[in-house]
């Protein structure tokens, strides 16, 4: 055993002496130790803005207002004037994290459809009462593309059932069911009164919808060519009596709306859609890139609009709702900085301003202990990146940066993995923060099929990642990445149709998790996820094994305490010999599967495992494999600092049994551990000798091989023995042996060579 391990006897007398010896002078107030044992909340780690979609609309006396969907926890619905720039309400949408839909019907009622809880909410601009209308279909965990249709009606669509759903006062809620089969998107609708005609865009594979409102026909009228294209319908709009399609790479196309053929295409289009007619009754407006276009309907040209001087008007990024004022054209512009924009089409001039949207409390992301001792964390959809620095307890907005669905640590340098371009950033936390420079973009894996760089790890120079499919794919990757060299290679469908979400270093090799799941809008083609081994060199494949039968995802893989490797698969842990690639222990957790962010973390601080999921935080003995729960709810991600503290955020499942994301970090100090890095061997030795006696924890964090300190120098053997008979006899004492294996290891000390 070696000399670092420690026993009972040195604690309890430094504690002893401590209490005799006099008090030392004050000395400056400094931050209060974290008690062991506890949880602290550090509270919302940043505020920020990110709005969704904005409608134009009216308000009370036929006021001109903007309603617009924010992210919040929860989501919020804002009330805007766009031409005198007041904030005239902000409305609360219990439950939900934000809204993807907006729109007012005929009768004046606001609706907003939201996510994760996929509930409709409706508003009443002359009372500001907010109505949590419920589920419109159940099983949803996001309603998309809100519309209205005729007497009060609005309609939308669904995900991940690709249901599109309709709602009245007078009616309720009708289903009006899947629009393609093996689909699970149908982000946008638009509606055709008049006729009683729907069309809906369905993602991930490319269909475009037309729906019989009144006899429930559904036909596809996505032109054949681009059927099976990774760019699909995204968004659509019914303007004039042609249908313009906005495609998820941004690609264009303006429809005839019965029989899909293509009327203009060969433009880009960033906006969440285009305005509605203009007062002219031939202009359609949209963004293209930073710039606002027009598209003439009369005889389906389009190019960028131009100001009195001829320059192209700059809308500064995407539009996400328009709307016409006194002939003006008024626009909200981007998600993230409450821009907007009036264009006046008759003289060219025009004006980008900003909108009071009330920044709100944003839930995070992702989490990561920095090698600094500060608590990095990145906001879900947003993107902004802050550090806590848990002395202060104050958290710094660094800036933008994009959804961050993986982080990884390597010579002091964070790793960054970006959706959905699939980025992988450099980031120095030692020098100041400027996106484009530092961090700056190694490369991007959305080339290689890829969108959600999800796990890291590092050996020697290479850094190595693991992703996930883009929408409508299958098969992840493998990407070995060389720091010093800027080298880089990247495998494929490492594992046929398996992503790649769990990676670790043990010895010589790389061990790595799969999950089933293809990219967004895919079902599974693979029946079991996998761990598999690679070269640290090539990244190519060596091995692979199956560790939980049947288990959807390999969530999380850590070099264990007892030189075992650790993994957690659809809410079960497994222990794997890594000379063998055998599982030694599988066992049940509390909890169910709830994505990538069941995670596993080995203390630093008492060498236990950490695992959370479920909102779960659990501690699970690396000997008897126990599990402890620390906390039944409101726990989600998990990193390690450097002192072994645990950090993670809040968040709640709702009854669809989607995570609620949650804003608030939070930190687990572990019981304080008398014996830490204890001896794990699994069987008691005394010098040498197996006793046969499983090893075990006794108190205080020391495990029996701790307490035998057999690589003390004891004066003769027998006082060896005699201190090896008074600490099981303690032992038995306490119910920790029994009375054979406290007799087993005293005549295993016996035969032993200590001191001889």
């Amino acid at each position: 055993m070696s000399s670092s391990r420690r026993t009972l006897l040195p604690a309890l007398v430094a504690t002893l002496c401590a209490a005799l010896l006099p008090a030392a002078p004050a000395a400056a107030a400094a931050p209060a130790a974290p008690e062991p044992g506890t949880v602290t909340d550090f509270g919302v780690q940043q505020t920020a803005l990110t709005v969704f979609e904005t409608h134009y609309g009216t308000g009370p006396g036929g006021r001109p207002v903007a309603y617009a969907v924010q992210m919040g926890s929860p989501g919020v619905l804002s009330v805007t004037d766009p031409v005198t720039r007041e904030l005239l309400d902000t409305a609360y949408l219990p439950d939900s994290s934000g809204a993807w839909g907006i729109t007012q019907s005929a009768d004046g009622t606001v609706y907003a459809g939201s996510y994760p809880n996929a509930h409709l909410y409706s508003y009443d601009p002359d009372t500001r009462a907010t109505v949590d209308l419920g589920a419109p279909v159940p099983g949803q965990t996001v309603l998309y593309g809100l519309r209205p249709g005729a007497d009060g009606r609005v309609y939308g669509g669904t995900y991940p059932g690709a249901h599109v759903f309709s709602y009245s006062p007078q009616e309720g809620f009708r289903d009006h069911g899947p629009m393609y089969a093996g689909e699970q998107y149908v982000s946008d609708v638009a509606v055709d009164p008049a006729r009683g005609v729907l069309w809906a865009a369905v993602g991930s594979r490319g269909h475009l919808v037309r729906l019989d409102l009144a006899t429930g026909e559904k036909r596809d009228i996505w032109p054949a060519g681009l059927r099976g294209d990774p760019s699909y319908p995204y968004d659509v709009n019914l303007v004039g009596g042609k249908l313009f399609v906005k495609r998820s790479k941004l690609e264009a196309l303006v429809l005839d709306p019965d029989t899909g053929a293509i009327l203009a295409d060969g433009f880009t289009m960033g906006s969440r859609g285009t305005s509605a007619l203009a007062p002219d009754g031939r202009s359609v407006y949209f963004t293209s890139g930073t710039e606002l276009w027009r598209y003439d309907l009369p005889t389906d040209t389009y190019g960028p609009v131009r100001d009195a001087a001829g320059k192209p008007v700059v809308a500064g990024g995407a539009g996400v709702g328009f709307g016409f004022l006194g002939g003006r054209l008024y626009a909200t512009i981007g998600n993230y900085a409450g821009d907007a924009l009036w264009y006046d089409p008759a003289t060219g001039a025009n004006e980008r301003y900003k909108l009071p949207f009330p920044p709100q409390a944003l839930d995070i992301n992702n989490i990561s202990a920095g090698p600094d001792g500060r608590i990095y964390t990145n906001l879900y959809i947003n993107g902004n990146l802050a550090v806590l620095d848990p002395a202060t307890r104050k958290p710094t907005d660094l800036g933008r940066l994009g959804q961050a669905d993986g982080f990884g640590w390597h010579g002091g340098k964070m790793y960054q993995g970006v959706y959905p371009y699939g980025g992988v950033l450099e980031y120095d936390p030692t020098r100041p923060y400027r996106l484009g420079t530092n961090p700056r973009e190694l490369f991007r894996l959305q080339p290689d099929g890829q969108n959600r760089p999800i796990a890291f790890a590092s050996a020697g120079s290479r850094l190595y990642v693991g992703s996930t499919p883009d929408y409508g794919l299958w098969g992840g990757a493998l990407t070995v990445y060389d720091t010093a060299t800027g080298a880089r290679t990247t495998h494929r469908d490492i594992v046929a149709d398996q992503g790649v979400i769990s990676l670790v270093v043990v010895g010589d090799r790389l061990w790595a998790g799969t999950t089933i799941s293809g990219g967004g809008g895919t079902a599974p083609t693979a029946t079991e996820a996998k761990v598999f081994t690679a070269d640290l060199t090539t990244g190519e494949k060596t091995a692979e094994y199956v560790p939980v039968p049947g288990a959807d995802a390999i969530t999380s893989l850590v070099a264990g305490p007892d030189g075992m490797i650790w993994g957690l698969a659809d809410g079960e842990v497994f222990v794997l010999d890594p000379a063998t690639g055998a599982v030694t222990h599988r066992f049940d957790v509390p909890g169910d599967y709830s994505g990538v962010q069941d995670q596993l973390v080995v203390s630093a601080a008492d060498e236990h495992v950490y695992a959370s999921l479920d909102g779960y935080l659990l501690k699970i003995d690396p000997l008897s494999k126990a599990v402890r729960v620390i906390r039944d709810a409101q726990t989600y991600r998990l990193t390690q600092d450097a002192r072994g503290d645990l950090w993670f955020r809040n968040g709640v499942k709702a009854a669809n049994r989607a995570v609620q994301y949650g804003s608030h970090l939070l930190r687990y100090v572990p019981e304080a551990d008398a014996c830490p890095h204890s001896d794990l061997r699994p069987t008691v030795h005394t010098g040498g000798v197996d006793s046969g006696v499983a090893n075990r924890y006794a108190s205080n964090g020391c495990t029996v091989n701790d307490l035998i300190h057999d690589d003390a120098d004891w004066p003769t053997h027998g006082a060896f023995v005699a201190h090896v008979a008074q600490v099981t006899t303690e032992l038995e004492r306490a119910g920790v042996l029994t009375d054979a294996e406290q007799d087993a290891i005293v005549a295993a000390a016996g035969r032993s060579g200590v001191s001889r």
